[in-house]
């Protein structure tokens, strides 16, 4: 969406150009409300920047979140960035291929909440391994990120929003391999 003739999503635009180099495809599609624009930029860039819950940690999560909503978009988007905080190739591979021999039992722990969240009910005993290993604020941090994430996956499949330009050196999201039990 042009934002010539709002002021507001002028300044939004400015803004995000400014600390991001340009304005992704997905705040363009979200421009038609910029009120929500605004407020979704500020609560996503609050979970990037100011969460305490390691980066690596939380960029698995995200990745399996687009991997079970089957976002391109978004596992594209956090392919590079996850594997600048310390998530490794081989971990990449083993999202794909269901393998949880390469994950910590932190790792795992993250995977599993993860799963259970999207799916609606986090177990007692998921929730007890991970808050021991965390504690409450970090705890707090990781439901919201994957409760976010599994919102953009939504959001970005109902708005039909198409990859970035530099989406296209990125592999596409790896299926969710079929369960064993």
């Amino acid at each position: 969406m042009d934002p010539a003739g709002d002021a507001t999503l002028e300044r939004i635009y400015e803004q995000v150009a400014r600390e991001a180099g340009g304005v992704p495809r997905l705040y363009q599609a979200l421009a038609a409300a910029p009120p929500l624009l605004q407020g979704w930029i500020d609560f996503a860039w609050a979970l990037r920047a100011d969460a305490k819950a390691p980066r690596g940690l939380r960029e698995l999560a995200i990745l399996r979140c687009a991997q079970l909503g089957g976002s391109d978009y978004v596992w594209r988007s956090h392919v590079r960035l996850a594997t600048s905080a310390g998530v490794t190739d081989e971990q990449l591979d083993a999202l794909a291929s269901g393998d949880p021999g390469v994950f910590s039992s932190l790792e795992r722990a993250v995977l599993r909440i993860v799963d259970e969240l999207v799916g609606g009910v986090v177990a007692d005993a998921t929730w007890q391994a991970l808050s021991a290993e965390l504690g409450e604020e970090m705890m707090v941090e990781m439901v919201l990120t994957i409760s976010w994430y599994a919102h953009v996956t939504r959001v970005v499949s109902a708005l039909g929003v198409p990859l970035e330009a530099h989406h296209g050196k990125v592999a596409r999201v790896p299926g969710i391999p079929p369960r064993g039990d």
